[in-house]
């Protein structure tokens, strides 16, 4: 590892720890405001208050995460570990994790994974995969009336996993677009819609790292639908996305 490699591995510690430590404070603050059993009963705006804090934070922390490991992707040092799942209890406890968000909202996200698959996978890339998809169908669906579906399909060599949106949907010419990094469909200082466009790059980098393959379907005005898939045995690829010195 030279000097400058060695740099950006200090700053990218320096940077987890400064951000991601007092977050947790901010984040567990939250949900002991919210415990009326611990510090009593909020009224209507406390209460308020209180949902925007928590689901603001639980965005920042999504985003403070992509930022580290989209690093680690690009320099190949992204670690993986396995171990054999349920799909449906994982979808069902990142739905439960992002509920500070889509309660803040009023969106709905459904389970649609009712059938009982067992998968030998990395639970917290697959987690992140999930929740990046879920987090980007939020900002994109109408409040009070926005539904997200998320779902599994088993097929003989793989699982096909799907995340269904009742959004404004994505223009077809820049479908594969959207996977680069950092790009945003509207990158102007006014755009409506949050996000570094870090969350569907990292998508489709840990995607492949598993051997699967990453796509969407979507039409203007008629919301998306992402699909993923995951082979039932995988064979691990480590990749760096630095392109070597000539």
């Amino acid at each position: 590892m030279d000097n400058l490699d060695k740099a950006r591995e200090e700053l990218v510690a320096l940077f987890s720890h400064e951000l991601k430590t007092p977050l947790t404070l901010v984040v567990g603050w939250c949900q002991v405001l919210q415990d009326y059993k611990i510090i009593g009963r909020l009224n209507a705006e406390q209460k308020n208050a209180v949902d925007v804090i928590s689901a603001n934070s639980t965005i920042l922390r999504n985003e403070i995460e992509n930022i580290l490991d989209t690093k680690k992707l690009i320099y190949g040092t992204m670690l993986f570990s396995f171990r054999k799942i349920e799909l449906n209890k994982l979808i069902q406890r990142i739905i439960k994790r992002l509920k500070p968000v889509t309660e803040e909202r009023k969106i709905r996200v459904v389970n649609l994974a009712t059938k009982r698959i067992i998968l030998r996978t990395d639970e917290d890339r697959l987690e992140q995969v999930l929740s990046n998809l879920i987090m980007n169908a939020i900002d994109f669906v109408p409040r009070k009336t926005g539904v997200i579906k998320v779902g599994t399909r088993e097929e003989d060599r793989e699982i096909t996993f799907y995340v269904k949106d009742n959004g404004k949907g994505i223009s077809k010419k820049i479908h594969r677009q959207i996977f680069e990094k950092l790009f945003q469909e509207d990158s102007s200082y006014r755009r409506k819609h949050t996000g570094l466009g870090l969350g569907l790059f990292l998508c489709k980098g840990i995607v492949e790292n598993l051997g699967g393959r990453i796509w969407v379907d979507s039409k203007l005005r008629k919301g998306s639908i992402f699909y993923f898939t995951h082979p039932k045995k995988v064979k691990l690829r480590r990749f760096s996305l630095r392109r070597r010195k000539q």
